[in-house]
């Protein structure tokens, strides 16, 4: 049975682009899913089905109660799904202000085995017209903004629909987005027909050849390495992040301000490597008894708990202590959580102005951040002066 996930997909192209062995040296390995992941999924389900329902007729009544079943749906995903589709829709008008005939496709498995070994994927939305056809992919997760400019994902998306659909369109230009609701983030970049197809003979296809034989050189960065399974054992991603370590720095016994920015930069990769070497350890020691020289499994540290919280009540009761004394005070559910009860834009509208994002702590982050830059010494010569008595 062929597998769902292709060697060289175009999630991850990404990574087998820029470190052309990385694909097949993860080929095989476990893939180490979260509830974020799972959120995700049920999300572009929910999508797909609203979608279904609203441009092929599908009657999706018993497939949406599934997914309203699950523990992870919410009102706020449900929210999140319907701007999606009303979104979809503004792109399918716009299509037919210049194409009397547009098509959408939910869900489009697209192949790009003429640039790409084997080479398939799916795309969440396309909408195929004369002149600019849409590609659109959602992204349900929470984390940081990604931009369709230059996006070797939505490219090859872009590519498969081309090769797809252009014997039936007149398509000149691929419109790309990445459609993130809950960053409130939509990127959008067109790129020309021409431009996409010189991409994929002189950059995709030799770069797909070299990562289907395992060829290339290895190439450890920060982003490339973040997704990749293989991250917490690859030796080339160890010695990336071991130069830090054995780099020769000046002869003062201090770092001056240079070098250590040279490790702040470094840091947040380094980190992630550590954190996930660690887990990789963590599991391979506990869940399949492997040995590590110097290192053995130890029964972790545990908090107190009640048995039984009930008896626990009844019990201090009757040896006279009030009920307000033995339980905690009822508290309201976190901002986040609440907005999965209600509803981001429901909450907003019943109590918006009641909910306040104070000024956040200074922090240090590198001069690539889009966030305006503070002048700290001025903000501490007016709070110095607020404190002095009048």
């Amino acid at each position: 049975m062929p597998s769902d996930h292709a060697l060289l997909g175009p999630s991850s192209a990404h990574r087998w682009l820029n470190c052309t062995p990385s694909a097949r040296l993860e080929e095989g390995l476990p893939d180490t899913g979260n509830a974020y992941a799972t959120d995700g999924t049920l999300a572009h389900r929910l999508g797909e089905l609203l979608l279904r329902a609203e441009y092929e007729g599908m009657d999706i009544t018993e497939e949406l109660a599934e997914v309203q079943a699950d523990p992870q749906y919410s009102s706020a995903m449900l929210e999140h799904m319907e701007d999606y589709v009303a979104f979809v829709g503004e792109c399918y008008a716009d299509a037919k202000s210049h194409c009397p005939d547009p098509r959408i496709f939910v869900e489009q498995r697209i192949e790009v085995s003429e640039y790409v070994p084997d080479g398939f994927g799916t795309a969440d939305c396309v909408i195929i017209a004369d002149g600019l056809m849409d590609v659109i992919d959602l992204k349900y997760g929470s984390g940081i903004p990604v931009s369709a400019e230059d996006n070797p994902q939505m490219k090859i998306y872009a590519l498969g629909c081309l090769l797809a659909f252009s014997l039936f369109y007149e398509i000149t230009a691929i419109r790309m987005t990445i459609y993130q609701p809950r960053l409130d983030s939509i990127s959008t970049a067109v790129i020309d027909r021409g431009n996409l197809e010189t991409w994929a003979a002189e950059y995709l296809k030799p770069r797909a050849a070299l990562a289907y034989a395992g060829e290339g050189p290895f190439a450890p960065g920060a982003a490339t390495c973040k997704w990749c399974k293989a991250g917490a054992t690859c030796k080339a991603r160890a010695e990336y992040q071991l130069e830090l370590a054995a780099k020769d720095f000046q002869n003062a016994a201090l770092m001056d301000n240079d070098e250590i920015a040279e490790v702040l930069e470094r840091l947040p990769g380094l980190l992630s490597w550590a954190k996930q070497v660690k887990e990789y350890a963590e599991d391979a020691a506990i869940n399949h008894g492997e040995k590590f020289p110097g290192f053995k499994v130890v029964e972790g540290r545990a908090n107190r708990r009640y048995v039984n919280e009930g008896a626990i009540a009844r019990r201090l009761k009757k040896a006279g202590f009030a009920t307000a004394d033995i339980y905690k005070p009822k508290e309201l559910l976190g901002i986040t959580a609440m907005e999965k009860l209600v509803g981001t834009k429901k909450l907003a509208e019943l109590v918006g102005g009641l909910i306040e994002k104070p000024a956040g702590s200074p922090t240090l982050v590198p001069v690539s951040d889009k966030r305006p830059e503070l002048n700290t010494a001025a903000k501490a010569a007016e709070d110095f002066a607020d404190d002095i008595p009048q």
